[in-house]
């Protein structure tokens, strides 16, 4: 159900702006009033350690049935304890298919079993429920991903620039959607490793997700060699430099993944999976730190340079997170997983 907020605060377009190139948006079905997106993930040394964990076989089982998700995509990434991490995200549009997937896989016990709680894997379960006017996208039209491989999308008006993605938020139109407190993160002090434990972390009204990505695999070889010699270097500096700096970022983690095929191979797509303690915290980052500016300078370089014939597919999803409403679930796992070392967390 889509809601046309009254506006307080002005656009940050320029007046006359054309963008370099049209992006863009997810339209929602009118029924839709929330956006559920659940990252599942197994951690442990190596691929072996995660096959063995059953994760992938229960993920192939959970992933479909009558209330299955509508987009489901697979990564990794080592984390910065140097553990690999293998992901499966989740979309659901609709909050009574949702609601009945969580009662069954209640009903069926795995994530609750105390197996979880032994052996060399840990894992852990990020589900977020997140009205849809606390949300923005920005997609190509010819290449299909995360959400939009499920739901049409439309050419948004708001892209191109400082500030558009503030102003592709339904809600920002008349709220600021700050944290509460926008100067530094919270730690509780002392480690907190789930090894043989669960942890449940309740983080902060209005902290931000962002899931960005990157995908070559259309690209001639001139055009993918532009790619690495030009933006590839940016954005990994960009990524490390917000991965290992969470109090002047407000960054509290930063994973770089490699998106995988449904075989668990690789496919040519990096994506970032990121959460700021607000969104503010993400634009101060965006809009002046050197790191972000040279990617967001090398992007529109190339989309100057190649114009309509740029092969070079980018899409992101950024989510203002309610308090109520979220799952940070992490099961013996290491203390720097997730956002395990920072906020209010109880242990079960």
């Amino acid at each position: 159900m889509k809601v046309d907020y009254p506006r307080i605060f002005d656009v940050r377009k320029p007046d006359g702006f054309v963008p370099a190139v049209q992006r863009w948006s997810i339209k929602f079905p009118e029924t839709t009033t929330a956006v559920h997106v659940a990252f599942f993930a197994a951690q442990g040394d190596g691929e072996e350690d995660v096959r063995a964990s059953g994760f992938l076989d229960w993920a192939s089982s959970a992933m479909k049935g009558d209330f299955a998700p509508i987009s489901v995509d697979h990564s990794r990434f080592i984390d910065a304890a140097g553990k690999l991490n293998r992901v499966v995200t989740a979309y659901w549009v609709q909050s009574t298919a949702f609601d009945a997937w969580c009662r069954v896989e209640r009903r069926d016990g795995w994530w609750e079993s105390d197996e979880r709680l032994t052996g060399a894997c840990g894992f852990w379960r990020e589900m977020l429920t997140v009205p849809i006017e606390r949300f923005e996208s920005i997609y190509w039209e010819d290449y299909p991903a995360a959400l939009s491989k499920a739901l049409p999308i439309e050419p948004t008006p708001y892209c191109g620039y400082f500030g558009a993605m503030r102003d592709r938020v339904p809600l920002a139109a008349c709220d600021p959607l700050m944290s509460g407190d926008p100067s530094a993160l919270s730690r509780p002090g002392g480690p907190r490793s789930s090894r043989g434990k669960r942890w449940m972390i309740y983080p902060p009204h209005n902290m931000t997700m962002i899931r960005s990505a990157s995908f070559w695999g259309r690209c001639d070889e001139e055009q993918k060699a532009d790619y690495d010699r030009n933006l590839r270097d940016p954005l990994a500096k960009g990524m490390d430099f917000l991965g290992s700096h969470p109090e002047e970022t407000g960054c509290c983690t930063l994973r770089f993944q490699q998106t995988l095929g449904t075989d668990g191979e690789p496919v040519p797509e990096t994506h970032a999976h990121g959460y700021f303690l607000s969104l503010k915290q993400m634009e101060d980052w965006a809009e002046s730190h050197a790191s972000h500016t040279a990617i967001f300078g090398a992007a529109i370089s190339r989309y100057k340079k190649y114009g309509a014939v740029n092969q070079l597919r980018t899409w992101h999803e950024v989510y203002v997170l309610p308090a109520h409403g979220q799952h940070f679930e992490y099961i013996n796992c290491h203390e720097r997983t997730g956002l395990l070392e920072w906020f209010t967390g109880l242990t079960l």
